[in-house]
C-alpha cells in the first residue's frame, strides 16, 4: 500500500500535478487535454478513453495546415486506436510551394503528442515533444517563414495575364454578340413596323387592285384565286425601308387546271420617321393611282 501511494505521488510530480476531472470523471495532466468519454470493464475499471486536444494556434494560419479531425482537435480519438498524434505543420509545404510559388514554413515543423493513462490514479497524461511547444493554457506557438519560388511566381503571373487576356477577349466577343443580337432584333422590329405601315396606309388600294384583277379574269372566263399576300422589307436609309408586296395566286381556264403563281402588288417606300408611304415602282404607282 505504501509503495502504491509513493508511485502515485511520483506520477503527479512528473505530470505537473494537474488533476481536475473531465466529463468522464477522468483526471488529466494538462488543462487542454479533455476526456469526453471512457470505456470500463465489469468491475468499473477503465480500459480505454476518448481524448481531445483543446488547443489554439499562433499564428492562426498554422491551424489550416492540419487535419483537425485526424489531429484529435475537432473530435475525440480513442486511445486504443491512436496513442500518438503528430501535428505536421509542413506536410504540404513542398506541394504548396511548387503549385502556388509561395508557402509558409513553420518551426517547429512537427509536434508529437503521446497519450498514456494510469489506472492507479485514474489520470490520463500527455507528453509533448519538443518540450514547451504548447503552453499550459493550450497555446501552440510557432515561427512562420514565407518561402517563395521566383520562377514559379513568374510563371503564375504570366499564366494569369494570359487567362485575363482570354477572358477579356471572351467578354468582348460576348458583348459584340449581344450588340449584334440586339441590333438584329431592332432591325426585325423596324422592318415589321415598315410592313405594318404599308398595309395600314395602302392596304385598301392593294385590296381594290386584286378585286379588279379578279373581275378582269372572270370577264374573260378565267378562274382567279388569291391565296396569300406577303410583304418583304429591306432598309434603304435611316428609318426608311423598301417594302415589296407579293401575292400567291392560283389561276387558270377552269378549276381543274389551276396553276400557282406569284404576282407583284407594288414596291413601296416606308418612312418610319415621317410615317409616310410612297410608290417606288410602276406597279405601286398604278395601284395607288387607279384603285
Amino acid at each position: 500500500m505504501k509503495k502504491s501511494f509513493l508511485c502515485a505521488i511520483l506520477f503527479f510530480a512528473l505530470t505537473g500535478c494537474y488533476t481536475p476531472l473531465n466529463n468522464s470523471g477522468v483526471a488529466t495532466t494538462k488543462p487542454w487535454l479533455d476526456i469526453p468519454a471512457k470505456k470500463t470493464d465489469f468491475d468499473g475499471k477503465q480500459f480505454d478513453s476518448c481524448y481531445q486536444f483543446n488547443i489554439r494556434f499562433t499564428p492562426m494560419e498554422a491551424e489550416a495546415a492540419l487535419d483537425l479531425q485526424e489531429s484529435c482537435i475537432s473530435r475525440c480519438c480513442w486511445r486504443s486506436d491512436k496513442e500518438v498524434v503528430e501535428l505536421d505543420f509542413n506536410k504540404n509545404f513542398e506541394k504548396n510551394l511548387k503549385y502556388y510559388g509561395r508557402a509558409d514554413k513553420f518551426t517547429p515543423g512537427k509536434i508529437t503528442l503521446t497519450i498514456t493513462h494510469s489506472g492507479l490514479v485514474n489520470t490520463t497524461a500527455v507528453k509533448v515533444s519538443p518540450r514547451g511547444a504548447i503552453t499550459n493554457d493550450g497555446l501552440v506557438k510557432l515561427k512562420r517563414e514565407t518561402i517563395e519560388n521566383p520562377t514559379r511566381l513568374a510563371e503564375i503571373e504570366s499564366q494569369g495575364r494570359m487567362l485575363q487576356a482570354r477572358r477579356n477577349a471572351w467578354l468582348a466577343d460576348q458583348e459584340i454578340a449581344r450588340q449584334e443580337a440586339k441590333q438584329a432584333q431592332e432591325d426585325a422590329q423596324a422592318k415589321e413596323r415598315a410592313q405594318d405601315l404599308v398595309q395600314s396606309q395602302v392596304g385598301h388600294y392593294i385590296d381594290r387592285y386584286f378585286y379588279q384583277l379578279n373581275k378582269s379574269y372572270q370577264s374573260k372566263g378565267y378562274v382567279f384565286l388569291l391565296s396569300q399576300r406577303f410583304f418583304t422589307a429591306t432598309i434603304l436609309d435611316d428609318h426608311i425601308y423598301r417594302v415589296a408586296c407579293r401575292a400567291k395566286v392560283q389561276s387558270g381556264s377552269t378549276a381543274a387546271n389551276l396553276k400557282n403563281r406569284t404576282i407583284g402588288c407594288g414596291v413601296w417606300k416606308a418612312d418610319l420617321a415621317l410615317q409616310s408611304v410612297s410608290a417606288l415602282d410602276s406597279t405601286a404607282r398604278k395601284v395607288k393611282a387607279k384603285y
